[in-house]
């Protein structure tokens, strides 16, 4: 698809009022010419997010987090730009054609869906008229009703019964190859699912995408996904999520691993589970979970594998903010044989009592260990306190501790010691890049400081075009790390003089990464009319933009030099530690 016009971007973006937008997640109260809220995109209490009707963009001055009507749907609605787009064209009634004919992967997908849906016809017959199939389902605790409902079939014993029925009407070879339906090798071509329970797998949509295939006996492998295909990519869906997004009142999601998990729970009347297509959980599931609901409970199997599978699904889901709570399923059952065995009231107790992240990780590190054993006893309070030096709310973290201090009988002064020791080197260790912060106010508090300082620079510079030669005799637009940055402040270093007004709309709009575009909006929607000594400030920051840029030249001559000790190119060698001290020298000027 061709880049999308900035006219039709524009359009878009003066149909859809940002105060109108945010009101609709966040509640807005008008101060001044500003509208202020309770940030969305962090744990806050206060007003810190400001939104600016007059120039359309919003920022927090907790996290940073900063953008136009088009940045904040993408942000709040885990989406790109291309899909905040159509989402924000569609609310505002405006039919656009955005590939204007230039998509060529749009007629060959509607293909794809359709035959998957003949496809899914076919197996979802030939279930009707099996009693193996059936009877298999029937022997799993499976109804009419859920198999109905999923639309689950069967794939014939046979190499190529898809593959004749597909021809006779009317599908290709080459059309089955692209969905993924069939296998080439050098034995010929034949059906990719045979003899199998076929479970169509739907996007949010209701458009069936590809299919899931489980044998009927102990073969291997045990389940067969379709490939990934122009319309499938199993990182990117979630089995059964179609029909969890119907609930009116979804408050929380369940994460299982495999498809009769999902359609068991389902069948019980818990209508917000999905399965992850037996796949890991990515950045991708997580985005999509949480474009639904922002609580999840992760229900994997309880056997090694699936523990293991639990600690990286919280890590991706913790990673963008989503309260997560585990479900254990005690003696090594997945959820389906659980339910088949206690029944439905049993597994919503599990729930009921299901494990927050950080128990659920101490739960793990003391599995094995005694801890009357003095070596265990360590290990265990070593690996709890790595665990509790990570959290961020300051009453959790002494609710944990004294829990430790009160299970060892270690005194909790001694925990309380080391935790504060292990926290120290996690704060230096993450946030080396934030020590320093010329600017009043510590205006972007998880941004990296020299992009505060660099936002600032420019933001001064915007409001106050009588800095330019204060800026620019001090500081040239190469000088900026941010590559964004780097380009506004060449594009002002031209215009300004010339009285040429800096067009924000422009710099929005050219940019579609998420981060680039709230690199961009910081500079736009800071104001520094509230600044008290302004040039100060301003002085500042520019030391500050030019000290990161003489720090990343410095790191690199060093890593230069450190190459040319290992190729033993001593000559370089002195020349480059020859230019290392020049640098220094001037760094220390600063």
């Amino acid at each position: 698809m061709g880049r999308i016009p900035e006219d039709i971007i524009n359009k878009i973006v003066e149909y859809n009022d940002i105060v109108d937008i945010i009101s609709e997640y966040v509640q807005l109260k008008k101060v001044g010419r500003n509208f202020v809220g309770v940030c969305p995109f962090h744990n806050d209490k206060g007003p810190s997010l400001s939104v600016s009707q007059d120039k359309q963009l919003f920022h927090c001055f907790g996290c940073g987090a900063a953008g136009n009507t088009i940045g904040f749907v993408m942000k709040i609605r885990n989406c790109d730009f291309k899909e905040a787009l159509f989402y924000l064209a569609e609310r505002a009634g405006i039919e656009i054609n955005f590939d204007e004919g230039k998509d060529k992967d749009k007629d060959l997908k509607e293909r794809l869906y359709k035959i998957n849906l003949d496809a899914a016809r076919y197996f979802y017959n030939n279930i009707r008229t099996s009693k193996t199939a059936l009877n298999y389902l029937y022997s799993r605790g499976i109804d009419n009703k859920i198999i109905n409902r999923f639309g689950l079939g069967f794939s014939l014993n046979e190499w190529d019964a898809l593959i004749n029925y597909l021809k006779k009407i009317g599908y290709s070879i080459e059309e089955m190859s692209l969905a993924g339906l069939l296998v080439k090798s050098e034995k010929g071509i034949y059906d990719r699912f045979r003899n199998r329970i076929m479970f169509p797998i739907f996007d949010v949509k209701g458009r069936v995408i590809g299919f899931g295939g489980r044998v009927l006996d102990d073969s291997k492998p045990k389940y067969l996904n379709t490939s990934e295909t122009l319309v499938f990519e199993k990182g990117k869906n979630l089995y059964g999520l179609n029909y969890v997004v119907k609930n009116k009142n979804l408050y929380s999601i369940i994460v299982v691993e495999g498809y009769m998990d999902c359609i068991k729970l389902h069948q019980f009347g818990l209508n917000n589970v999905v399965a992850s297509l037996g796949t890991a959980l990515t950045i991708e599931h997580a985005k999509l979970l949480k474009r639904y609901t922002n609580n999840i409970y992760i229900c994997y199997d309880s056997d090694a594998a699936g523990q293991a599978a639990t600690l990286k699904g919280i890590e991706i889901l913790e990673s963008i903010d989503l309260n997560v709570k585990v479900i254990t399923v005690p003696s090594g059952k997945d959820p389906d044989e659980f339910v088949k065995k206690n029944g439905i009231e049993e597994f919503k107790k599990l729930i009921e009592n299901a494990l927050f992240i950080t128990d659920y990780r101490i739960l793990k590190v003391k599995e094995g260990k005694n801890i009357k054993n003095q070596l265990d006893k360590v290990k265990y309070i070593n690996d709890v306190i790595n665990i509790i030096s990570k959290l961020k709310d300051e009453v959790l973290i002494q609710h944990y501790a004294e829990q430790l201090s009160e299970e060892t009988g270690i005194s909790l002064n001694v925990i309380i010691d080391k935790l504060n020791k292990n926290r120290a080197n996690i704060t230096i260790k993450n946030n080396n890049s934030n020590i320093r912060n010329n600017i009043k106010g510590n205006i972007y508090n998880l941004v990296p400081a020299n992009k505060k300082a660099e936002a600032f620079v420019l933001s001064s510079l915007l409001n106050n075009p009588s800095f330019y030669e204060k800026v620019f005799s001090n500081l040239k637009p190469e000088e900026f790390l941010t590559d964004v940055y780097k380009e506004l402040a060449y594009e002002m270093s031209i215009k300004i003089p010339k009285g040429e007004t800096i067009d924000k709309n422009y710099f929005l709009n050219k940019y579609q990464e998420q981060d680039k575009m709230e690199d961009i909006a910081r500079v736009f929607s800071f104001s520094t009319d509230s600044q008290d000594n302004l040039e100060k400030l301003l002085d500042d920051a520019i030391k500050t933009v030019k000290r990161f840029k003489l720090e990343d030249k410095i790191n690199s001559l060093k890593s230069e030099i450190k190459k040319c000790e290992l190729e033993n190119d001593i000559h370089k060698s002195i020349q480059l530690m020859q230019n290392l001290i020049e640098l220094q020298k001037e760094l220390d000027q600063i």
